[in-house]
């Protein structure tokens, strides 16, 4: 099946490269159509997509089928049991599916879930809610329309849309106190990244 561009497979390259680094195990937390583990596949020792869209589990198998290192879970990553210790990741991925989750709640569960060393990378949408929010947005509204353009228009998948409802700020006070050290920062395409390395010494 073919790639595609949006604004949210336009982090895939940098997400990828970060992920070759460690290898192992890797979470895609709302894999969608499996596009994100089709691209890390040759690069790790397995990846595990899990969506609770029946559809897009379906077109991911679809896609991925003729890749014996991928494992898809059709279920909510909240409802998901915390692996055993050698079975936890080595690099857990969120693209633009946070905020369809209870943001405390899910921080958590990433945190439990990724093996010692690991790292949480996150790609995510933040809602507009200061004034400072506002100005970003709007300084960024015309470069991203012309790179919408240079890359011939954007394709989004069928899949369930959900406004965020969290501010930048209101996620990296979260994030701190769930991931202390967790690095929050404004992305291009009016997204933003967490990043957050899992201590050796924790279980």
């Amino acid at each position: 099946m073919d790639t595609y561009w949006n604004h949210n497979t336009a982090f895939h390259d940098e997400l990828i490269a970060d992920g070759k680094l460690r290898g192992g195990r890797v979470l895609d937390i709302g894999c969608g159509d499996g596009l994100l583990l089709q691209r890390l596949a040759p690069f790790v020792q397995q990846v595990i997509g899990i969506d609770p869209d029946n559809t897009a589990i379906e077109i991911a198998q679809t896609r991925l089928t003729s890749i014996s290192n991928v494992t898809l879970i059709n279920g909510d990553f909240l409802a998901s049991p915390i692996p055993k210790q050698e079975e936890r990741y080595a690099t857990v991925i969120c693209v633009a599916t946070l905020h369809h989750m209870d943001l405390r709640s899910a921080l958590l569960l990433m945190r439990e879930v990724l093996a010692p060393g690991g790292r949480l990378l996150i790609i995510g949408l933040a809602d507009d809610k200061s004034l400072v929010d506002l100005v970003f947005s709007g300084i960024l509204l015309l470069p991203i329309r012309i790179m919408d353009r240079f890359h011939g228009g954007m394709r989004n998948p069928n899949v369930r849309i959900t406004a965020p409802t969290e501010s930048i700020r209101e996620i990296r006070q979260v994030a701190q106190q769930i991931l202390p050290g967790a690095k929050v920062r404004r992305r291009f395409y009016f997204r933003y990244s967490l990043s957050w390395d899992k201590p050796l010494e924790e279980k």
